[in-house]
């Protein structure tokens, strides 16, 4: 099933998927923790009737998730971007494969060079057991 881009059943997807990965760390790794926000400005008037922007952020402490609609300056990591813009790098599936994971990286960095995309924070400095979300997202990103 696929959802679209940061709608309802995109973030309840996102949800779910972080209460699950954080379910089977916590075992291993009871104060296991971690943090992002991303804000996605410019969507869909279908997305945001308002016109603003939407975002998600989620907390990770001892092994308990909180996760919410909405920006936060709380989490360790923020990105924000132009709906549009990152569209294509939400849906870009790397297939494990370092050469396409290194094509993403040239995606992200084009986008902070025009400036649709800003990330605050260094995503390398959480637990290594978390793992990358990215390629099971993009796989359901319609």
């Amino acid at each position: 099933m696929k959802y679209e881009f940061a709608g309802p059943g995109w973030m309840a997807f996102m949800h779910g998927l972080i209460v699950e990965r954080t379910n089977t760390l916590r075992k291993a790794y009871p104060d296991i923790g971690w943090s992002i926000c991303e804000v996605f400005t410019n969507p869909p008037r279908a997305l945001s009737p308002g016109g603003g922007a939407l975002a998600w952020h989620c907390i990770v402490r001892d092994g308990q998730v909180t996760f919410g609609a909405g920006e936060t300056d709380r989490a360790e990591f923020k990105v924000t971007a132009d709906y549009q813009a990152v569209l294509p790098l939400a849906r870009f599936d790397t297939e494990g494969d370092p050469a396409r994971a290194a094509t993403l990286s040239r995606m992200s960095r084009d986008l902070a060079a025009r400036n649709l995309l800003t990330v605050i924070g260094d995503r390398a400095a959480r637990h290594p057991a978390i793992g990358d979300f990215h390629d099971v997202i993009a796989r359901v990103t319609a």
